[in-house]
This record gives structure tokens, C-alpha cells and sequence, in this order.
């Protein structure tokens, strides 16, 4: 049996649907990490144990896949260095200096496989930024989506994770395996998922303060929705640098930082991920995202090293 472990949002969601389409006559177990949580859980660690091959979608940790000792397929567009293990195919155009602008576009373009999936994930990773690419407009075209309607199905695809519904993140894979893109648009459990949810990200986007660089937006919930609101400070409400933090997520600390594409490349946020690493936190991102989880009592020393890269020193404390 082959084992594949997605990332539990839109992109990782989509990408493991199109990895399965592409290997349709290979049979797939299914499980996804805990939303919000980057760890490799017993649960995981026991399906590895089982599993003859591993495919890793879009799941940004490199040093778990290093010492898989099976067949590993391991398919990423985050910022992360080459995988050594010589049981991997390592597959991210970011390490041969090329574009990756989601993993449903990595996965798509390695398989030569492309549905209406591969362009929702990027929707899902991007948002309107996605239709810069022709490629995704001439995907949704094909399948008789307006731009509009592909943000909603990101959204509603998206929403399992955001209420952390683990189960309901796994069988979201089969659900857009075997559904048509404008039948889900209408989906009740998804429709509801949302609904309970915009209540609390609108009052947490509403108490964030702007800081004059950056806005912050600080509070504690059960929810999976630090890139929700940082996406909606940046992208809706055009701060140039959202930096989220959720104080108490089901036992944890969660940062999320998002900035404009037009800021990225000034801002470092490689170096920012390697020191972070460098002193244990688990971190990963892109060019213009950063999110870090970490124990409520490390909350405090990641925000410093985040003010201290950037050079805002002590401004959480405020």
C-alpha cells in the first residue's frame, strides 16, 4: 500500500488529489498532519511503518524525510534545502532556480497531469494572485469557473482545516477526486464551516493594530485561522506585512507573517527560516510567508528574533 501524507489546506488538499488521478492504477492510503501542527505524530509515524512507498505533498519537512527508509517521493514549492536521503525523489523547482508558484503546480507539471485541481490550488496558495498565470485561466475556463467562484472553492475546500477537522481534511481528497468544481460550490458541510467561522476572523481582523510597518493581530482560539487573517490584512486590506499570532492553539503558539509580493525579496525571510531553525523552532515558508508553531513559553523568544530581523525590536510588547 502506498501512503500519502498531504498538507491539510486548499494547495496540499488539491495536490494529493492530482497525485492520486495521476497514479490511478496505484492504491493510496490517505492522511494528513494535524491542521496548524508540523509534526510527524505517532499516528503518521505508525502508517510509515506500514506503508511500502511514501509520497509527502506539499509538507515543508525535509529533515522527517530524511530518514524514511523506504521509496519516498517528496513533491514541495516551499523555501527548503535538498533532500540527502538516498531513498527520496526530491521534487521542487525552487532548488533548480525555477518557478513554483503552488505544489498543485509541481505535482501537475511533474506527472503532466492538469485538472481543475491544479489551478484551485494555486488559488488556494495565492488568491487572486493566481490569475497572473494563463495557465490557471485557461483551467478554469475549461471547467466553467469565474474568478470569483474559484476563491469560494478554495475557501470552502480549505474550511476542514480551519475548524480542524482532521477527518474531514482527509476526505476532502477523494471528495474533489470524483466531484465536479461547480457541484462543491454548493456543499453544506463546507458552506457551514465557513459560516462558523467568519464571525471570529472578522473580529480578529477588526481589533488588529496597525503598527505604522506592519499590522498585528493577536488573540487565542481553537481555530486554524492565522493565514485566513493574514491573507485577508494583506491581500483585502493592503497592509504591506501582516504578523498574526495565535496564543493558546490547542496547547501551542502560532505566528504566521505575510507580505506583500512587492516586499518579499527585500525582507529576508530565507535567512529569517534558517535562524529559526538554527535554534529549534519549527519554521517554515516562502518568500512572502513565514509561519512558526512553538511552545506558548517560546512565543515570546520567537517574536523577539522575528523583531530583531526585521528591526522592530521590541514592538510586540507595546
Amino acid at each position: 500500500m502506498n501512503l500519502l501524507i498531504h498538507h491539510w489546506d486548499t494547495d496540499g488538499i488539491c495536490s494529493a488529489a492530482l497525485l492520486v488521478e495521476s497514479l490511478k492504477d496505484e492504491e493510496f492510503e490517505n492522511i494528513s498532519l494535524f491542521p496548524g501542527i508540523f509534526e510527524f505524530d505517532g499516528r503518521i509515524r505508525g502508517h510509515i511503518a506500514e506503508a511500502e512507498r511514501i509520497y509527502i505533498v506539499d509538507v515543508n519537512m525535509v529533515d522527517e524525510a530524511e530518514v524514511i527508509v523506504k521509496p519516498l517521493y517528496f513533491f514541495d514549492h516551499h523555501i527548503q534545502r535538498r533532500i540527502e536521503n538516498e531513498n527520496a525523489t526530491h521534487v521542487n523547482p525552487l532548488l533548480e532556480g525555477k518557478p513554483a508558484p503552488s505544489a498543485s503546480y509541481v505535482v501537475s507539471d511533474y506527472f503532466n497531469h492538469w485538472g481543475w485541481q491544479s489551478a484551485i490550488g494555486a488559488v488556494g496558495d495565492l488568491g487572486r494572485g493566481a490569475f497572473q498565470f494563463d495557465w490557471v485561466r485557461k483551467l478554469l475556463d475549461r471547467h466553467g469557473l469565474s474568478e470569483n467562484q474559484a476563491l469560494h472553492l478554495a475557501r470552502l475546500i480549505n474550511s476542514p482545516s480551519m475548524v480542524c477537522d482532521l477527518d474531514g481534511v482527509e476526505g476532502a481528497v477523494e471528495r474533489i477526486t470524483h466531484s465536479d468544481p461547480l457541484e462543491l460550490l454548493n456543499d453544506d458541510e463546507w458552506t457551514n464551516n465557513l459560516d462558523l467561522l467568519e464571525s471570529e476572523i472578522a473580529e480578529i481582523v477588526e481589533r488588529a493594530e496597525d503598527k505604522g510597518d506592519f499590522v498585528y493581530a493577536r488573540y487565542s482560539s481553537r481555530y486554524n485561522v492565522t493565514s485566513i487573517v493574514a491573507r485577508r490584512l494583506v491581500w483585502d486590506l493592503k497592509f504591506p506585512i501582516a504578523i498574526v499570532v495565535n496564543e493558546d492553539y490547542n496547547g501551542h503558539a502560532q505566528i504566521y507573517i505575510r507580505v506583500d509580493k512587492a516586499l518579499a525579496d527585500r525582507l529576508g525571510i530565507a535567512d529569517l527560516i534558517r535562524r529559526l531553525k538554527s535554534l529549534g523552532f519549527n519554521a517554515g515558508g516562502k518568500s512572502d510567508v513565514l509561519g512558526i508553531i512553538c511552545a506558548k513559553t517560546r512565543l515570546d523568544e520567537a517574536l523577539s528574533i522575528v523583531g530583531d530581523h526585521f528591526g522592530w525590536l521590541l514592538w510586540w510588547k507595546e
